[in-house]
């Protein structure tokens, strides 16, 4: 059997583990396994790629990332068992490994430095994913061959005895099966941002569109101009980190734990803004163990099953569970925390039960300004309609300081953050319900993807508490400048200007970066493959029945029990798989990395998907992703 995987990020690499654990342990070996693995980048693929600022930082403790599976995973083959990256990067196997491959001393050092509760350098990552693959091919079983070709599948024919021939530029290759895993995938640029680029290339400016953060050519930027950057999450502060750190400058910390910059003089003036105009909430310091996560009190299953209508969980009841399990736990650390005279169990007991919840929060007596509150956690700053920039900025240093000391206080200790923190815990809950398609569909689709998606972002998704310390001392230096929210970007005679709908302040630029990542999109790829396979009708765009129409998602369609694709003309291609960023919409939360211990939907579907295609009974009760 001939079996393609393209792309060879972790999610490519997992499957490729599973299909030989599956053969090795689940077949009788009578007819060989040839696997080939395709990727432009490497092993690994772009975000981890060798060739990148060790500066670059995941958003995942190293002690929660791992390419292996346990005892916890459900699985029809063995646990292939083996580290997690923090386990491997403190080995001396990976010491000798990064020699070997002549990964830089500042990355050997920093592998060998790195903690369990360290963000480990994405590359560092890409080593491991590297290792990883060198030790599969060490331990290859009698049958099965594979091998690995750096080249960009550009199109996909279907033969009518059902394989499949794949294309580069260059070559062909027939296959039986095949697995698409491609990851983070450029976009065609909307027209505002079509308009901006035109713009640059007319006047001979610096635009940058959506692309991950390592690919970015940061060179051109000249020291002390302003330089645009419109996004205020994950890809912003690797922008900052790039153009501050990675330009020599450095962090000094003060005695009351705050930090300075020192800055080198290579740095631009940065202009940074978004709608929201606010960071996203830092990450806890985390304070977990292996496989630890928060039990839900509300969104459980047989509270979910209580409130079905219809077999349709009402959104509004979905996040009323949510919500009061995050009330809870906050009110919970805060008494732990600020009033140690009260009792946090008695607490806990009366809120369960079902108490009026005001009568129980004044019977407790807090300060006024330790009441949650949803719409202040939301809008911490307000909804100013006329603020200048100066001010905003002091607005700003201070939640970001409130909130970065909160974080480091742990991620079972901070109040606000260890609560927040539920919004990661209770992610595989979330996604079963997705799975489960148990929201009504204008519902999922005017809720859950657009309101509870960008709070879901806003409160979990932000960068760890050390960047945010971070962005507090360049703001504090004057090299970061946030504008206040609604900032828009114009063009005047030959320049770009910044200006947020709340003042009259403007910022005048010759660059411009949208930092952000392009959204998985179907309907906006410009990947050849997927282009290609839709025009063909090998693949559709999913969709639900909004308003009594149908509406286009942003995901493939597949089968969701088992991620096989169904093509345009309604039929299911029983050996073509399709798993990760281009089920967005259809699944949820696609691009976390695997976790040990905590049955990882990402092993589950390699699993599954790799006994599915050797035509062996996978497992039973399997969560994909």
């Amino acid at each position: 059997m001939k079996v393609a995987i393209v792309g060879a990020g972790p999610r490519g690499i997992l499957a490729l583990s599973a299909l030989i654990n599956q053969y090795k342990y689940n077949t009788n070996k009578e007819k060989p396994l040839d696997i080939g693995l395709f990727d432009t980048t490497g092993i690994g693929g772009q975000v981890w790629k060798k060739d990148q600022w060790a500066g670059l930082i995941m958003n995942t403790p190293a002690d929660e990332v791992t390419l292996y599976t346990d005892a916890s995973v459900t699985l029809s083959s063995p646990i292939f068992d083996g580290p997690s990256l923090f386990e491997w990067a403190a080995s001396p196997v990976a010491q000798q490994y990064l020699v070997a491959q002549k990964y830089s001393e500042e990355l050997q050092h920093l592998a060998a430095q790195l903690g369990p509760k360290d963000y480990a350098p994405r590359v560092l990552y890409g080593a491991y994913i590297n290792w990883f693959y060198d030790d599969l091919l060490a331990q290859l079983p009698y049958g099965v061959t594979v091998n690995f070709y750096q080249e960009k599948i550009i199109g996909l024919q279907r033969y009518k005895n059902n394989d499949f021939q794949i294309s580069s530029a260059d070559h062909h290759y027939t296959v039986n099966s095949l697995i698409v895993s491609l990851g983070q995938m450029p976009n065609y640029l909307n027209e505002a941002e079509q308009q901006l680029a035109l713009f640059a290339d007319e006047k001979k400016l610096f635009y940058l569109p959506p692309i991950s953060p390592a690919e970015a050519d940061l060179s051109k930027l000249p020291a002390t101009e302003n330089v645009i950057l419109r996004g205020l999450g994950l890809s912003f502060f690797d922008y900052i980190s790039e153009l501050t750190l990675g330009r020599g400058g450095h962090y000094m910390k003060n005695s009351d734990g705050s930090l300075s910059y020192q800055p080198s003089g290579r740095e631009p003036h940065i202009i940074a803004g978004s709608k929201r105009g606010l960071p996203f909430y830092p990450k806890a310091v985390s304070q977990k163990g292996y496989g630890e996560r928060y039990q839900p009190n509300f969104l459980t299953v047989a509270n979910i099953q209580q409130h079905l209508v219809n077999g349709k969980l009402p959104y509004d009841s979905f996040l009323q569970m949510l919500q009061s399990d995050i009330e809870l736990v906050y009110y919970m650390l805060l008494i732990d925390n600020r009033y140690p005279t009260k009792s946090a169990s008695e607490f806990k007991k009366r809120f369960i039960a079902g108490e009026d919840r005001n009568q129980l929060i004044a019977a407790f007596k807090f300060d006024t300004a330790d009441i949650w509150d949803w719409h202040f956690t939301l809008n911490p700053l307000g909804t100013p309609t006329a603020i200048s920039t100066t001010e905003y900025q002091n607005e700003v240093i201070n939640w970001v300081d409130a909130m970065t000391a909160d974080a480091n206080l742990g991620s079972k200790t901070g109040p606000v953050t260890s609560s927040l923190e539920l919004l990661r815990d209770f992610r595989d809950i979330i996604r079963d319900l997705v799975n489960q398609q148990l929201f009504d569909d204008n519902e999922y689709v005017n809720q859950f993807l657009q309101e509870f998606n960008s709070m879901n972002n806003f409160l979990s998704v932000g960068a760890p508490a050390l960047r945010t310390a971070q962005l507090s001392a360049l703001m504090r230096s004057g090299i970061v400048t946030v504008m206040a929210p609604d900032m828009d970007i114009t063009t005047v005679e030959d320049h770009f200007v910044a200006q947020s709908a709340r003042n009259n302040d403007k910022f005048q630029s010759d660059y411009v970066i949208e930092a952000r990542i392009p959204k998985p999109n179907l309907s906006m790829t410009a990947n050849p493959l997927l282009e290609d396979m839709l025009a063909t009708s090998t693949i559709k765009p999913a969709s639900v029945i909004k308003d009594g129409q149908p509406f286009a998602l942003p995901a493939v369609q597949v089968i969701p029990a088992s991620d096989q694709v169904m093509a345009g003309t309604g039929q299911v291609l029983p050996n073509l798989f399709i798993w990760g960023l281009q089920l967005e919409g259809l699944r949820w939360s696609t691009t976390i990395s695997s976790r040990p211990g905590v049955n990882d939907f990402n092993l589950q579907t390699a699993d599954y998907i790799a006994a599915r295609l050797l035509h062996l009974n996978p497992a039973d009760n399997v969560n994909m992703l």
